[in-house]
């Protein structure tokens, strides 16, 4: 199929541009992605009050980033790699500095969330570790598992929904968080088609429609 210029759709998807250039910006968008929530968990930690700050997010952001970090070095990719390294860090920082500000129902979840989602997550690593698997079925294993953690993690901010069109504020979902994730989540997107692979295209395709249902949501019911 001919498209303007002469070229392929297959040609222009090997551009080096696209392979190369586009998940150089991608390590910069996804460590943009994990640290903005930086300004409002430091905001929340210093007054001492969650406020609107929605913290399931942020439980999910700390095991589904060291996910892609396992993945990344699994199939030895620098981009992917370097763009989860600097996120893991912070996200592990966000879930310590909103635990002592937690309390009754909310601290169980926030708790439950991180331990059952840890636990699950070493014990896939130690049975891929000590089974006996082809490699390309044990990065398969881990792309899987860390791009349904990543679908859930891009969905997270809308657990809220619901308050949010009740009382017509969508304070709960953070702005530059929803930026970042529209932001990041294409570039990826159109990364993974070009490298062919499902588990870097596939959930960064949802995540962008997550990340665009939040943008709405944040235009039709502004912060109040």
């Amino acid at each position: 199929m001919q498209i303007r210029g002469g070229k392929t759709s297959l040609e222009m998807m090997t551009n080096p541009f696209i392979t190369s250039l586009i998940p150089r910006l991608g390590v910069i968008t996804s460590t943009l992605l994990y640290f903005s929530p930086m300004a409002a968990v430091r905001a929340a930690s210093k007054d001492g009050s969650l406020g609107d700050l929605n913290p399931i997010p942020l439980a999910l952001m700390a095991v589904a980033s060291m996910c892609w970090l396992v993945y990344g070095l699994s199939i030895r990719n620098p981009f992917v790699t370097l763009s989860n390294l600097p996120g893991c860090v912070a996200a592990i920082w966000y879930v310590t500095a909103v635990l002592p500000l937690l309390k009754g129902s909310q601290l169980e979840t926030m708790q439950n969330t991180v331990v059952v989602l840890s636990a699950i997550t070493v014990s896939l690593w130690t049975y891929l570790s000590l089974s006996i698997k082809p490699i390309a079925r044990v990065q398969s294993t881990l792309g899987l598992f860390a791009s349904g953690l990543f679908v859930v993690l891009s969905g997270s901010p809308l657990s809220t929904i619901k308050t949010v069109i009740s009382t017509r504020n969508a304070g709960s979902i953070l702005s530059s968080l929803t930026i970042a994730q529209v932001t990041n989540t294409a570039l990826w997107s159109v990364y993974g088609l070009a490298i062919k692979d499902k588990f870097v295209y596939g959930p960064n395709l949802a995540g962008l429609g997550f990340g665009l249902v939040q943008l709405v949501l944040k235009l039709v019911f502004p912060s109040k």
